[in-house]
């Protein structure tokens, strides 16, 4: 714990003061429990002394007791309402636990009372960060950036919340800055590379995401026995282990720098997430496809999927391509041809994402299905599928059970469209050179960068963003109208 006992206790009875000071001994020495006993022992004593209550919400905070801290902390506010520490120590308490609205209200008091008290601008700034107010918080960050002009963690939180406006430009220079100041730290880095990378600055931007892997909350980087990482050296005659790391579209998006490596000569094994080994197994410049806890052959050095990118210099202008590079199995996809009508338009459309933000709510899809001569189909599974004019494929429908992205891939290949939010099968339909409208929230994901309907990524997908006033029924109502025209386009043909 990081906070100090406040031993104001002032001049009282001994029996108190006396478990008053053990108590403050113990949390100094890191012994919560027995502080908390102690200033228990005192709080029953004197009920309402502040700086009892105070040291006691430390003590039950650092025991993971966070309502009896807040309990504490709040009755100590009631006798000491200007209390710095105790508005510092509650606003956090209540911010960790997801009460962003309460913790604003309380860094407000404290930014008031006192400006320049360390981590009240920043605290205001996180919570309302939290409630997505990014221009709220621009505000209070710049304050605590002017009180202390070296205070890293507020300079990087200053470029997260312009980012967060749409302003990458104005993020750049101050995620470098953070940067400079903690020049070690990781996050300052990826988030810098991020920046780049929404701006298509892909070469120096990929360098500053490798930064990732050093985070320590990262959760994706494997334990290679001591095998070296490739350096992006000539692979030529070795075999190199790629590993897989983060969600399922990454590996669909980077699958395809196996082949950039097999051109190079290098004998390639790829360990995949388990629910896509079948639907890879299509994947040109794969020598051996391992599903996660598979035994791995020997190999001589080993690279993260999305590290790929980076060691092989990629630009704007050298993105590989190959596309399509994954295709359906054959047998599977003649099977949900049959099922299809071809004098109708057919489209796919997909809703849910690994994330709220970039998950479309599937009402705004109606526009789609009252369109003339469109009939759609969910390549969504779970709820949601009950609603009108969306033929629903479910489980038994299946000619892979239990293998969800073999039978997707074979359905995408029949279908003249796929209209979807940013999600894995966005991805797999734009890895098979399928046309895709992908709707994007108006803070879109770093690898569609900005103000761009195209993708180098996929030649065919087109992008529809949402505009920051009117979000998905506006990007929605632009995507209707072009696939009423390619509707339109169909219908028309002999």
């Amino acid at each position: 714990m990081s906070a100090q006992a406040d031993t104001s206790a002032g001049t009282a009875e001994p029996e108190w003061v006396a478990s008053f000071q053990e108590g403050a001994a113990a949390f100094a020495a890191g012994r919560y429990d027995e502080a908390a006993r102690r200033f228990q022992a005192a709080a029953e004593a004197q009920p309402d002394h502040p700086a009892v209550l105070f040291n006691l919400g430390l003590a039950l905070r650092g025991l993971g007791r966070r309502a009896d801290a807040a309990a504490a902390w709040q009755h100590a506010l009631a006798l000491r309402p200007g209390h710095p520490q105790t508005l510092s120590q509650l606003a956090s308490l209540l911010a960790e636990a997801g009460r962003a609205d309460a913790a604003e209200a309380l860094y407000g008091r404290l930014a008031a009372l006192d400006p320049g008290f360390p981590g009240a601008a920043l605290g205001l700034g996180n919570a309302r960060m939290a409630q997505a107010r990014p221009e709220a918080a621009e505000a209070a960050f710049r304050l605590a950036v002017a009180a202390d002009p070296a205070a890293h963690a507020a300079v990087n939180n200053l470029g997260a919340a312009l980012m967060a406006q749409g302003r990458a430009e104005e993020a750049v220079a101050l995620y470098r800055r953070a940067a400079r100041l903690a020049p070690a730290a990781p996050e300052y880095h990826k988030n810098l590379g991020t920046a780049l990378l929404s701006l298509g600055r892909l070469e120096e931007g990929f360098r500053e995401y490798e930064w990732r892997r050093r985070q320590a909350v990262w959760r994706w980087n494997r334990d290679c026995g001591g095998k070296p990482a490739w350096d992006g050296g000539p692979p030529a005659g070795r075999t190199i282990l790629v590993h897989y790391e983060q969600g399922l579209g990454d590996s669909f998006q980077f699958v395809r720098y196996l082949s950039v490596l097999k051109r190079l000569g290098a004998r390639t094994v790829f360990e995949c997430q388990p629910r896509l080994k079948r639907v890879l197994s299509t994947v040109p410049g794969i020598d051996l496809l391992v599903e996660e806890g598979e035994p791995v052959p020997e190999f001589d050095c080993h690279a993260s999927l999305m590290s790929l990118p980076m060691l092989c210099g990629t630009r704007l202008d050298t993105v590989p391509g190959g596309v399509p590079y994954l295709r359906a199995e054959p047998g599977l996809e003649t099977a949900w041809r049959r099922r299809l009508d071809p004098s109708v338009f057919n489209v796919g459309i997909h809703w849910q994402a690994n994330g709220a933000e970039r998950s479309i709510p599937p009402e705004h899809f109606a526009a789609l299905a009252t369109l003339p001569g469109v009939r759609l189909h969910s390549l969504q599974r779970g709820a949601g599928l009950d609603r009108p004019g969306i033929v629903a494929w479910g489980d038994a429908d299946r000619f892979a059970p239990g293998d969800a992205f073999a039978d997707d891939a074979a359905l995408i290949a029949g279908l003249d469209l796929v209209v979807c939010c940013d999600s894995a099968v966005g991805h797999l339909a734009g890895a098979m050179g399928r046309p895709v409208f992908l709707i994007l929230p108006w803070l879109s994901d770093w690898r569609w960068m900005r103000e761009t309907g195209e993708t180098p990524w996929y030649p065919r997908t087109r992008l529809f963003r949402s505009p920051r006033e009117g979000g998905w029924p506006a990007a929605m109502a632009m995507a209707a109208e072009a696939v009423a025209a390619l509707a339109a386009e169909k219908a028309a043909k002999p």
